[in-house]
């Protein structure tokens, strides 16, 4: 009996380090179920490799977070689900390209500097986490990095990055930059993906601090994309930002923003075309304006062939 006792002891080490981590410690169902199967401790080592492999600078540390959370861990113990979760993750990982892009075209005063770990899922975009440096071109000086889970960079025909383009149910940049809330500094703005309605374009949108000199993330400005048709116009001169969202074919919403006392976004016009008549003659135009505090509204009807041929 002693002899098989300590027999048993000196194996712990070797089943203890046959995962990626330490299974003395396992906690979860999940890791648990990895330490007791050959063959899955087997894959999560060579997921890990691969993520220690493309993991320059700490680019894949927060997508890595959300694996674990999210796709593996909603396996439990199920060790079918785990090795399916662990060869997608595998090859996920093994066709991952690293994308260094010098945007330079973007802005007069600044350079972005990208380096995107490209999934490889479309020819004609590259998407994935990314760093984003942000060069002063006068003293060639970052001046800022960012990190995003996701960054969405279209190309066009020339194969170069789109930036500055914003143009309804097409590819829109990767870059956009404009000073979106009139204050006289340049912001700018980065596709994170194609999560919108209808699947549109999605942003990350910067706004300059001048009290940090540095660009802040602007959740208002982030969701007004989110929840419209990718990017927003700028009016410069009206001091504006337009949005259009849609219901289907025939109910379509344009409205105009401006920035309040505060600093805070407000709508202040909007325009409804609701072409949604039964007899698919008439379409029912909705002028809404906010004056002195309180919303004017106007409603009139035309004929639908008249209204879309003015």
């Amino acid at each position: 009996m002693p002899t098989l006792r300590w027999l048993w002891l000196l194996l712990l080490p070797a089943v203890a380090t046959a995962a990626s981590f330490d299974c003395s410690k396992a906690s979860s169902a999940t890791e648990q179920a990895i330490c007791s199967q050959p063959a899955l401790s087997a894959l999560d080592e060579q997921v890990a490799a691969a993520y220690r492999q493309h993991n320059q600078q700490g680019l894949l540390q927060g997508n890595q977070r959300q694996w674990l959370a999210g796709p593996r861990a909603e396996c439990k113990a199920d060790a079918t689900c785990l090795q399916s979760r662990y060869q997608e993750r595998l090859q996920q990982l093994q066709a991952a390209q690293l994308i260094r892009q010098h945007i330079d075209n973007a802005a007069p005063a600044y350079r972005f500097d990208i380096s995107l770990l490209n999934w490889g899922e479309r020819d004609w975009a590259a998407e994935g986490p990314a760093i984003i440096n942000i060069i002063d071109k006068r003293s060639q000086r970052s001046v800022q990095q960012l990190r995003l889970d996701n960054v969405y960079m279209a190309h066009g025909d020339d194969g170069k990055p789109l930036v500055n383009s914003a143009r309804l149910y097409d590819l829109q940049g990767v870059i956009n930059v404009a000073d979106f809330d009139f204050d006289g500094h340049a912001d700018f703005a980065v596709q994170n993906g194609n999560d919108g309605p209808y699947g549109g374009p999605t942003y990350s949108v910067y706004l300059y601090d001048t009290a940090s000199k540095q660009f802040v993330l602007s959740d208002e400005l982030s969701t007004l994309t989110g929840e419209t048709l990718g990017m927003f116009q700028v009016d410069a001169k009206r001091k504006r930002l337009s949005t259009f969202a849609k219901s289907g074919c025939c109910y379509h919403e344009t409205t105009h923003y401006q920035f309040d006392v505060r600093h805070r976004l407000q709508a202040v016009e909007r325009l409804i075309e609701d072409a949604q008549d039964p007899a698919g003659k008439q379409v029912r135009v909705t002028r809404e304006t906010l004056v002195n505090g309180r919303w004017k509204t106007s409603t009139r009807r035309y004929a639908l062939d008249a209204y879309y041929h003015q």
